[in-house]
């Protein structure tokens, strides 16, 4: 059923438990949940996909935050915008919104990727991780434009001067992607909607996800005095390079990827150990990290302004651009591929 969203009226319904009480329409007397269940999600994946397990990235939007993370700092924190937080001079906009406002220390050569290579370690923190998926038919109807923003900030009501900001740069980034020479693109509201372009992109339905691990925090790593090494590298795709779909999450209220192909790619797990391990007092940094990075191997399209061609002494083309994926995001990948 397909809520046409200006004809209806939008409330916000609270329970015990919290979120999953989340917003509901009203039509003609029936109340029509506005997010989808935990358990719908689960039979829909188990339904695509038979026992294969759910990737951490997608389950994280399948439960609330609990604790001291329902803290207003802590939600304020969600929505609070990343760019705000770079000096003008640290910041450059990557080939893509999807990876958002971003200092260019989140950039490597495919080089480091050896065991034994020492690196400061920059992985950039999740967006919205525990916004909940909506469902399909509620997610189809929503006009997904700045045109229509007031009516869907309405939706989401009531809505903080920072959640405003990033709904609107989320919308704005949906509809004016910058772009890469051969990109494929899509912002996604659904689960159903973010496998059914990857299959598209990637011209198959047989497909894995996959996610960065749990040793990832939220918050991401930022390590500019505290080195790791290299201590492991499996490549997750074939060294010959292959296409895949990385889909990021965006602010936004309800689960929302910018999902994208930039191909082709090679993808590996990196094992990294933090020099001086766990002797380091009140470190806030993790001393083991298993993380995900994306190589993109064709770079011939990518800003030449970069300062990482600078550093490298190279030119687009010359060398591929690598980054780890946060705990945000997913990796689609043709399964005869993996």
């Amino acid at each position: 059923m397909c809520i046409v969203l200006f004809l209806v009226s939008f409330l916000v319904a609270t329970a015990e438990g919290g979120r999953d009480a989340g917003l509901v329409t009203r039509v003609k007397e029936t109340i029509v949940p506005y997010y989808a269940s935990p358990s719908e999600l689960n039979a829909y994946w188990q339904s695509v996909f038979p026992n294969k397990p759910i990737p951490s990235s997608i389950l994280d939007h399948l439960s609330a935050p609990s604790g001291n993370k329902m803290k207003d700092m802590e939600k304020e924190h969600y929505w609070s915008v990343y760019s705000d937080r770079l000096t003008e001079g640290d910041a450059k906009i990557f080939h893509n919104w999807a990876h958002r406002i971003a200092s260019e220390k989140l950039l490597y050569p495919e080089t480091v990727f050896t065991a034994g290579s020492k690196i400061n370690l920059y992985i950039d923190r999740a967006v919205a991780l525990h916004s909940p998926y909506l469902h399909r038919d509620i997610a189809d109807s929503i006009p997904m434009s700045t045109k229509n923003f007031t009516d869907i900030t309405a939706m989401f009501a009531p809505v903080s001067p920072s959640m405003a900001r990033d709904m609107w740069s989320t919308l704005s980034s949906c509809e004016h992607p910058r772009e890469v020479a051969g990109e494929q693109k899509a912002c996604t509201t659904s689960l159903e909607s973010m496998k059914g372009f990857s299959a598209l992109a990637l011209g198959t339905g047989n497909l894995r996800a996959f996610s960065t691990s749990l040793d990832v925090p939220e918050e991401g790593i930022s390590s500019p005095s505290q080195r790791y090494e290299v201590a492991a590298v499996r490549a997750i795709t074939p060294r010959a390079a292959t296409n895949t779909v990385t889909c990021h999450s965006m602010s936004f209220p309800a689960a929302l990827f910018y999902c994208h192909a930039v191909n082709p790619t090679r993808i590996y797990e990196v094992t990294l150990k933090r020099e001086g391990g766990a002797s380091i007092p009140e470190s806030r940094t993790p001393a083991m990290v298993q993380a995900l990075a994306v190589c993109h191997v064709n770079t011939s399209g990518f800003d030449p302004t970069l300062r990482y061609w600078v550093k490298l002494g190279l030119k687009p083309g010359e060398a591929s651009v690598c980054h780890f994926l946060t705990r945000g995001d997913v990796l689609w990948a043709p399964a005869s591929a993996t």
